[in-house]
């Protein structure tokens, strides 16, 4: 079987479209790279062991990266699994008879999430960098929305899809005689689930300084950077991604670094992210004493051993405090 014009585009229509739209599109991106890296004619030149150790062995070393630097582990192992993940569904398929077995490069254990919670010094940098980026007539509308990643705990799509009216989004309700939730469609959510969450108060705070009377389709909406070098907006609204992408800005402006460069493998420091705010937001919450199986649930995360390992790291200043206040 031909690899391009018949197995990625059968794989594409077939699985890719059933999966979540950034789940597609990663994988997509994923195996444009590992096409780039084998130039394979058919399913059969990848479905080999020599092929696929190749493969790990180039992703390693950075060939075909944007700025033809090493890959980490994690990131060789995530390329590896959408290859692997392709060749078992054409497995499925009767298209393969077997897929080769392959290891895995060893990703370690000692430190899982990309980035840190940020401080509310730090924070206030990036609002105060954020009319650098964006310019003076946007600067409040980026500022509301780093507010909203802040207090929300929600992702930067999320919160992009935070609307007031809107059906099919995810929509703040306010119930006589009922605290105020989130409603998040089943399409937005990970697990493909529809359900509410508790509304985090100082979010419910920020939300309300909206006028009842203006509280009409999306909340968020961060005004074009066109605005900053004085040209005619042709797009109303950023998609979410451009969003992130201006946040990271903003954050590299205000030098909130959340994790070191790499001088050996020439990996550039990563400075603040939407994610991180949303890290920030849970860290708070655990220093305030909110307990983990409700700090999972607002993070929508299956249990609190996901939450602490990609949030929580932290957890262990608490753990030392506890001890501290016990012995003395």
């Amino acid at each position: 079987m031909g690899w391009r014009l018949q197995f990625r585009e059968q794989y594409s229509d077939l699985q890719l479209s059933t999966l979540r739209q950034k789940s597609a599109i990663d994988a997509e991106s994923r195996l444009d790279i590992a096409e780039r890296i084998l130039a394979p004619r058919t399913l059969a030149d990848v479905a080999r062991a020599d092929a696929l150790h190749r493969l790990q062995s180039r992703l390693l070393e950075g060939e075909a990266s944007r700025f033809a630097r090493p890959r980490s582990a994690h990131t060789v192992k995530g390329y590896m699994r959408a290859v692997l993940a392709a060749l078992n569904w054409a497995h499925l398929q009767g298209w393969l008879e077997t897929v080769p077995p392959i290891r895995i490069v060893k990703t370690s254990k000692l430190k899982a999430m990309k980035g840190r919670p940020i401080t509310a010094e730090e924070f206030e940098r990036m609002l105060d960098k954020t009319a650098s980026i964006v310019g003076e007539e946007a600067a409040k509308s980026w500022r509301y929305l780093l507010r909203g990643l802040w207090e929300s705990a929600l992702r930067v799509d999320e919160l992009m899809h935070v609307s007031w009216d809107e059906e099919n989004t995810i929509r703040p309700i306010w119930k006589p005689g009922k605290l105020a939730t989130l409603a998040i469609p089943h399409h937005k959510q990970k697990n493909a689930t529809e359900e509410e969450i508790p509304l985090l108060p100082c979010f419910e705070i920020l939300l309300l300084e909206t006028p009842e009377a203006e509280r009409t389709g999306w909340v968020f909406n961060p005004v074009s950077l066109q605005t900053k070098v004085g040209r005619r907006v042709r797009q109303k609204r950023p998609d979410a991604e451009w969003t992130g992408k201006v946040i990271s800005r903003i954050g590299k402006a205000a030098g909130v670094i959340v994790e070191q460069g790499n001088a050996e493998t020439g990996k550039p420091k990563k400075f603040a992210s939407a994610h991180d705010l949303r890290r920030s937001c849970a860290d708070r919450l655990l220093d305030a004493g909110v307990p983990p199986t409700n700090i999972a649930r607002l993070l929508r995360h299956s249990n609190w051993q996901t939450t602490q390992r990609y949030y929580a790291m932290g957890e262990v200043q608490k753990d030392a405090r506890i001890i501290r206040e016990l012995l003395d």
